[in-house]
């Protein structure tokens, strides 16, 4: 089956990649999500590795990206974009309430939009930041993360992949001493919430409002491989539901051709053979009722 690509808008416009790069133009193609690469997202082994983000981008999109240096923003506008096109930006989330500790499903939205950023104070293809912190007042110039260097974060702490970033910071030669030991705490803060938001990304807070105490919560969504809400157990749902479309439409798809079909159409195929399913047994009971069934037999009028 050819797989339509779909080419969507990066988060970084492109701006900060040098000019050679392939992301330079700011948009990617991406490659429909089939049920081979939902089996791929099952993988404990690659999860446990810490490789499974870098072996999925090399599978999904259109030509070769370095998850190495792609920006960690723009790793969003893919995971983001894929969810959206391939299952929905809707999903129901299962809530418990921080006041009254009441357990409810919410319906929860993955379009969110892009944070504003003002591009022009910067200079095109080179990936340098500035920000001044509020209470000492130097100026620190640092890079866009990329994946790979937002795992450092993940892995161990936001201050190391600070320090990753970081390129120079007015009157300081040594950058890893002066966040240990002289960085103000308040401006590490702040420093972290204008990378978290305040560099180009997407608006991700959610405010759920429980509907019991009407309490009203708001967190920040963090995008990652699992928000496609397919785990190590859905492998089995996946087979079950390609053995169902082959066996149900009678021959009319095969398991190589399900197997490599983009989801959103299994999703379609499943949907619309349940409809025709339904109608023909709909259709099978009516005949087997009869139009009589169910009246009494009236004996005939003789007229005098």
């Amino acid at each position: 089956m050819n797989l339509h690509t779909e080419i969507i808008d990066l988060a970084s416009e492109g701006f900060f990649y040098p000019s050679g790069s392939v992301l330079s133009k700011g948009t990617v193609g991406l490659l429909p999500i089939t049920a081979e690469h939902e089996e791929f997202l099952c993988s404990v082994n690659l999860a446990n590795r810490g490789v499974l983000g870098r072996e999925f981008l090399s599978k999904i999109v259109d030509g070769k990206v370095d998850y190495d240096t792609l920006f960690y923003c723009d790793w969003q506008s893919i995971l983001l974009n894929l969810r959206v096109m391939n299952y929905g930006a809707q999903t129901k989330m299962k809530i418990v309430c921080d006041s009254c500790s009441h357990e409810f499903e919410e319906d929860v939205s993955f379009a969110f939009k892009g944070r504003p950023f003002d591009f022009s104070r910067y200079e095109r293809g080179v990936n340098r930041l500035s920000y001044v912190f509020p209470k000492c007042k130097r100026t620190v110039n640092f890079r866009l993360p990329t994946c790979a260097e937002h795992e450092i974060h993940e892995r161990g702490s936001w201050l190391a992949m600070a320090k990753i970033i970081t390129t120079g910071i007015d009157g300081v030669e040594n950058i890893e001493d002066f966040y240990e030991n002289e960085l103000p705490a308040a401006d590490g803060a702040s420093f972290r919430k204008y990378v978290e938001n305040k560099t180009p990304g997407y608006v991700t807070d959610i405010a759920i409002t429980c509907p019991s105490c009407q309490n009203i919560k708001t967190s920040k969504f963090d995008v990652g491989m699992d928000i496609f809400g397919i785990r190590p157990e859905s492998k089995m749902n996946i087979h079950s539901e390609i053995f169902d479309l082959c066996y149900y439409s009678n021959g009319a798809f095969t398991q190589e051709s399900v197997y490599h079909m983009p989801t959103s159409l299994r999703t379609f195929y499943i949907k619309k053979l349940l409809e025709v399913k339904k109608a023909e047994a709909e259709a099978m009971k009516k005949a087997e009722d009869g139009p009589s069934k169910g009246k009494t037999a009236k004996p005939p009028v003789v007229k005098k």
